[in-house]
């Protein structure tokens, strides 16, 4: 959202490497980053995602636990700290009904025959997902690229290291013990090399017998 809405704090949020979470409530709740309450923390977290994926304020308040009232205000707040977001949105399903698609930040494109739908659930849904689907679809590019990469990187190893699985934005590899913090500084390296995105993109890596273990 923050590379595709060009919002200047939420780019500036992740620049400096803050909780981006802790930092929207920060910026909804009017205080510091440090006075930010686990509650707040939470609250914001579900804002952050609820608007992604096109929650109303029904549904933000069901969750939260608030009234549809107070969930409004939340949502009227976070517009108004971050402006580019609702241009973003307001543009992209402008942009969706005239083209009938949207595109990833690859260029992927997903079609969306609804978009100009008379059946308004439909239409709706079309909106919600001319919106959701550069995110999510972006997300699902960089992760597929990073297989490409780090694939053609291991088929030059002789070294007994397997990618096995992909789990959302997640890789599991096998590999022997005594290969395992090399092989955590290469899949790092690879996993951000040619960035796309006017963010940083960060890779946690976690260690273990098995993939219970390894979280």
């Amino acid at each position: 959202m923050a590379h595709l809405s060009g919002d200047e704090g939420l780019l500036n949020a992740f620049a400096e490497g803050q909780d981006i979470h802790r930092a929207t409530a920060a910026e909804v709740f009017g205080m510091l980053p440090d006075q930010v309450s686990t509650e707040q923390r939470r609250n914001a977290k579900a804002i952050n995602f609820g608007l992604i994926y096109g929650m109303s304020a029904f549904g933000l308040g069901k969750q939260l636990g608030i009234g549809r009232g107070e969930a409004q205000s939340y949502i009227d707040l976070y517009f108004a700290r971050y402006p580019g977001v609702r241009a973003y949105m307001d543009e992209t399903r402008e942009k969706a009904r005239e083209l009938g698609y949207v595109e990833t930040v690859m260029g992927r494109r997903l079609y969306l025959p609804e978009i100009n739908a008379r059946n308004a659930q439909r239409r709706q849904y079309a909106e919600r997902t001319a919106i959701n689907a550069p995110m999510q679809g972006t997300a699902a590019d960089l992760i597929k690229r990073a297989m490409i990469t780090i694939d053609a990187w291991l088929s030059e190893q002789a070294e007994p290291i397997k990618m096995i699985m992909q789990v959302h934005d997640e890789l599991v590899f096998e590999l022997p013990v005594e290969l395992i913090e090399s092989t955590r500084q290469k899949v790092d390296q690879l996993m951000t090399a040619n960035n796309p995105l006017k963010v940083p993109l960060e890779v946690e890596i976690g260690v273990g017998d098995n993939w219970d273990e390894a979280h």
